[in-house]
């Protein structure tokens, strides 16, 4: 595949074959990043935190901790993502340096413990949201919110479809929407100080969890309440400057993003009593229920608007892992097939949705939100074993953006003593996780390591693959 340059804005066909287009820019990307980071945990997760922390004090320094964490893994992706420009991410980088079994280990990863259980997640705390208004007294139906969250994601995966540039012009108006949200919360949790003081403020370390091993569980659910920024490194084939755009993007978006965050949770417990805190999963809604009632369907518009806007993005990123794998021959040749028309890959994003579909049906919601945490923490750890490996050994290496060094190794740390904890505190749990991560092992040897398949395989895939195309209407271009 020929090669594109960084500055041109549209689409090179060299020796018959197409590449993605560069149409991502500084303010799409920051954009993006808001949007995407952290996604919608502020108005479902604080339970968890507190939960596992016990004291609001510890609570809230957790949601600054994590925070810095997250900008920390940002910037060392975001060097490797200057690095190699690519399309999937992760994936991308560690197939480059490691080998294929570790970049086919990330792909399978990514694609089962990620990319359904979060699409999942998002279409249900969407659902969630929009049905809340109209069973204030109790929980909506749980079979009807995940056949409401199955529409959602079916009509959003509809739109990703279509036009990757209409996709990042709405999802500047559906960041907008988030931190509209954000904004409401802290400007009322403020009135509330100034008119009623902050009572259940009065004693923040109140019930402190001292054991480690319960504490790492908070610092693992505080990787999930900032992630999902990883999703923009997976676009960098279409951003038109990712050298200039990917640093400038993850410092603003991680300061925004953590202000806002630990100010919303602040306003919580000013307005809340942090017992019942631990006994909602409708954080936002019980907020202004107490606060001031008749803004309770604002709220869980907004919210469920949010929370469509990070789904927004997860399919236009998620995806493009499936089709770096496709392209790298380490996923069915179909997944790599574009839409010539719209330049945007079908077939990799209508897998993930059947993926996430079942994942809907039969996944609870916290548990959606420890697979994703437990991946994010092994993926977060490969990316940072990748750069200390390479600043080793290619010490000269030209580096776009280039972060301190302290930065990789104390990561390299961290996430080595919160894994190991978190694997003791809950085995059973994260084994489940890790045990569907094993399970790429013989997918590897079926699907990249066996050569000599039946002619019969290989009939069969020829013939999906025309099915494939015929049904996206022959328009669709095989990398």
């Amino acid at each position: 595949m020929g090669k594109l340059e960084e500055t041109e804005p549209t689409v090179e066909v060299e020796h018959h074959k197409l590449e993605m287009k560069r149409s991502i820019s500084l303010f799409h990307v920051i954009s993006i990043l808001c949007s995407v980071t952290g996604h919608v945990s502020v108005f479902v997760a604080p339970a968890a935190i507190l939960s596992y922390t016990g004291s609001i004090a510890l609570s809230l320094i957790l949601w600054v901790f994590g925070g810095i964490m997250n900008l920390f893994l940002a910037l060392c992706f975001t060097e490797l993502g200057t690095m190699f420009p690519k399309s999937g991410g992760a994936y991308a980088y560690i197939l480059q340096v490691f080998g294929p079994l570790p970049g086919f280990l990330t792909a399978w990863g990514y694609l089962t413990l990620i990319s359904g259980p979060h699409w999942a997640f998002c279409a249900y705390s969407a659902s969630l949201y929009a049905m809340k208004p109209f069973y204030l007294d109790c929980k909506p139906p749980d079979a009807a919110i995940r056949l409401l969250a199955i529409w959602i994601l079916v009509t959003f995966v509809a739109i990703n479809c279509s036009y990757v540039k209409f996709v990042t012009k709405a999802q500047s108006v559906l960041t907008v929407t988030k931190l509209l949200a954000l904004l409401l919360i802290i400007v009322c949790g403020l009135i509330s100080f100034v008119k009623d003081g902050a009572e259940n403020l009065s004693d923040p370390w109140e019930g402190t969890e001292s054991r480690p091993f319960v504490i790492a569980m908070s610092l693992f659910f505080s990787v999930f309440t900032y992630g999902g920024w990883q999703i923009v490194t997976n676009l960098m084939e279409e951003v038109k400057n990712p050298g200039r755009d990917l640093p400038k993007a993850v410092y603003i978006s991680m300061f925004i993003i953590t202000a806002e965050f630990t100010l919303t949770n602040v306003a919580y417990y000013i307005v809340i009593d942090k017992y019942d805190v631990l006994q909602s999963t409708t954080v936002a809604m019980l907020f202004f229920e107490r606060f001031y009632p008749p803004l309770m369907p604002v709220i869980s518009a907004l919210v469920a608007i949010t929370a469509i806007g990070v789904l927004n993005c997860s399919i236009l990123g998620h995806s493009r892992v499936l089709f770096a794998a496709s392209r790298n021959e380490q996923a069915p040749v179909m997944f790599s097939m574009i839409n010539t028309k719209f330049l945007t890959p079908w077939p990799a994003i209508f897998l993930l949705t059947l993926w996430s579909i079942v994942m809907l049906v039969s996944g609870a919601l916290f548990t959606m939100m420890e697979l994703v945490s437990l991946f994010s923490i092994i993926l977060s750890f490969s990316v940072v074993v990748t750069q200390l490996y390479l600043r080793w050994k290619q010490p000269h290496a030209e580096r776009p953006y280039k972060t301190f060094l302290f930065i990789p190794i104390s990561q390299f740390a961290l996430i080595i003593v919160v894994f190991f904890l978190c694997i003791y505190q809950e085995p059973l749990k994260l084994g489940r996780g890790l045990a569907i991560l094993a399970a790429g092992l013989p997918a590897y040897w079926f699907g990249v390591l066996w050569r000599k398949k039946p002619k019969v395989y290989h009939r069969f895939m020829r013939w999906v693959r025309m099915i494939t195309a015929s049904r996206l209407g022959q328009d669709c271009h095989c990398f």
